[in-house]
């Protein structure tokens, strides 16, 4: 059976029907044959996570809803204080309790702080293209490195380039201050070895 795509199997041909005739066993077909060696098909490059733009857009619609909760909880606040039709200003006193409203404030703060850090969040990763935590060691250590592929310095290599933009800084002082440093730390050393 032939299929449109050439899929599937094709029906038998009566050439392949008949049996080959049957062969005397020799020293070669004791041999046993290797497997034909399998090809490995090229895997497709795995796709690029989009966890920069979920987080991005996950944070704006969470933010949208927290501003949301925010403006209706301010609405109903602002009609408790309003005071009915009929009543004078003078006499209408609100229900209020001043340690549910600060726990109120406090949850909508948190809610609104949380939401504006994931946006903000996926609005960096997505600038900055990094999708996983992979992406942020490569970009941290380039950071580092000063955008180049060179090794990052030693601290006696960095602390030696610190002490001479200082000394160009301060001049003569500085050198003099760094002086008695290095003598109080040998003075320390050899009352170290001396005790051992």
């Amino acid at each position: 059976m032939v299929s449109l795509f050439g899929w599937g199997s094709s029906a038998p041909s009566p050439e392949s029907n008949q049996t080959p005739p049957q062969e005397k066993p020799t020293e070669q077909s004791q041999i046993p044959a290797s497997p034909p060696p399998q090809t490995q098909l090229a895997q497709p490059p795995k796709p690029k996570p989009n966890t920069n733009l979920k987080l991005l857009f996950g944070g704006m619609t969470f933010f949208a809803l927290s501003v949301l909760v925010t403006r209706r909880a301010f609405r109903k606040k602002n009609l408790a204080a309003m005071p009915p039709y009929y009543t004078s200003s003078v006499y209408h006193q609100p229900h209020s309790n001043s340690a549910a409203d600060a726990f109120e404030a406090l949850n909508l703060a948190t809610l609104n702080v949380i939401s504006f850090g994931l946006m903000a969040g996926g609005a960096v990763g997505y600038a900055l293209d990094i999708n996983e935590l992979e992406d942020l060691r490569k970009f941290v250590r380039a950071g580092l490195r000063g955008g180049s592929d060179t090794p990052v310095k030693s601290d006696e290599e960095l602390e030696m380039e610190v002490t001479e933009w200082v000394s160009k800084v301060f001049g003569d002082k500085f050198e003099k201050e760094l002086e008695k440093e290095k003598m109080k730390r040998a003075f320390q050393d050899a009352r170290e070895q001396d005790t051992k």
